[in-house]
């Protein structure tokens, strides 16, 4: 998961937590020579270059309760490390004071769309919505413009609005072909256009099964007739009942095979977004109908011997 996809800003904390550990190196790293929020900041910005972010944010925090260390730049790596280590809360609170405090800040735009990561990540998606859409409106020349639209389509996507996320993956697609982003734009949009293939065929089948059972209940019906009767027009309805019957199951049995090979061409994702997959409530009727399906043609094979 990266979040820090604009260079100038990753450039610019780097470079702010090497300097800090200059003075850190130039200190001896001895508290004795330094105060108490210096050391804090210096410990903060060592584990954020490493990586080690639950130390990072713990360091950090420490830092921010010094009022010498309350500054744009204490609080956006300590946003980003609470993003890193997964405390999403946090993250947010943050976001939300920092916006308040340094509303002029150059780091106001990323902590803008962080904070509508944080809302998408903490599953509240009308919030995430609403925050990277106003990130798009306020800097459309972003770096991460593509990237709020594509967190924007996953929100949608998340609540099932398939053609309003779908719009919005489109267009990741096509005016920013060369993002990061655009692959999962188009592996979303194919899970898209294959969930609605799959909806089609079952909603054939659920028709071409509701039809089988009428069918069947009208050859049972002709069979008893002809039990009492041998008129050839009794005859000639039982034979069109029959083939009647036949002709389904075979429509039936395409629908069903059409629908396992759809399956078994699913787009695999390499950002691990999630699989599309049919209800449990949709193969459960998808087996009642080929049990009553295989029930009829039983009964069609006695009745032959018969």
């Amino acid at each position: 998961m990266k979040f820090l996809k604009n260079k100038k800003f990753l450039l610019a904390l780097l470079s702010f937590s090497f300097m800090a550990l200059i003075c850190a190196q130039n200190a001896g790293n001895n508290v004795s020579e330094n105060s108490f929020s210096e050391y804090s900041f210096i410990e903060g910005c060592k584990a954020y270059s490493a990586g080690d972010w639950t130390s990072a944010v713990f360091s950090l925090k420490r830092a921010a309760s010094f009022e010498e260390n309350h500054k744009p730049e204490t609080y956006y790596m300590l946003i980003n490390a609470e993003i890193y280590s997964g405390d999403f809360q946090g993250a947010l609170e943050d976001c939300v004071y920092f916006l308040d405090e340094f509303n002029d800040s150059f780091y106001e735009a990323n902590v803008i769309y962080l904070k509508g990561r944080c809302y998408f990540s903490l599953g509240e998606y009308d919030k995430a919505v609403i925050t990277l859409s106003d990130f798009c409106h306020q800097y459309e020349g972003h770096d991460m413009y593509a990237t709020s639209l594509f967190w924007i389509g996953e929100s949608f996507y998340a609540c099932y609005q398939y053609d309003d996320a779908r719009a919005l993956y489109q267009r990741v697609v096509s005016e920013f072909p060369d993002d990061s982003k655009a692959p999962a734009c188009q592996y979303r949009i194919e899970t898209i256009n294959q969930r609605e293939r799959e909806e089609k065929l079952l909603y054939l089948l659920k028709q071409t099964g509701e039809e089988y059972l009428f069918a069947k209940e009208e050859y049972e019906k002709q069979l008893k007739v002809f039990s009492s009767e041998t008129t050839a027009t009794t005859r000639q309805k039982l034979y069109e009942a029959q083939k009647k019957n036949a002709e389904l199951e075979e429509k039936y049995r395409l629908l069903e095979n059409e629908l396992l090979q759809l399956k078994g061409m699913a787009p695999k994702n390499e950002e691990s977004v999630e699989e599309s997959s049919t209800s449990s409530k949709e193969l459960e009727l998808l087996q009642i109908l080929k049990a009553k399906a295989d029930e009829t043609k039983y009964l069609l094979e006695n009745n032959k011997r018969e």
